[in-house]
């Protein structure tokens, strides 16, 4: 329960911290946001396939193991 509520304080301090630069004038705020949403998007996913590689193989290795007894 303790972990819901430090993301959500992580949430709010960067919406504040966003709104505070956008009103001292900040143009490229937005855009650096964006842009580093979809390369975080981007990184995630290549984690991701990397993983269920990885996976597929030992889950394989794991039900040869069973049939073997």
């Amino acid at each position: 329960m303790t972990l819901n509520y430090i993301w959500v304080g992580f949430f709010l301090i960067a919406f504040v911290v966003a709104v505070v630069k956008s009103i001292l004038g900040d143009t490229t705020l937005f855009t650096t946001i964006t842009t580093n949403m979809f390369d975080s998007a981007k990184t995630g996913a290549e984690i991701s396939i990397g993983l269920v590689g990885i996976m597929t193989f030992w889950l394989g290795i794991m039900k040869i193991g069973e049939r073997a007894g």
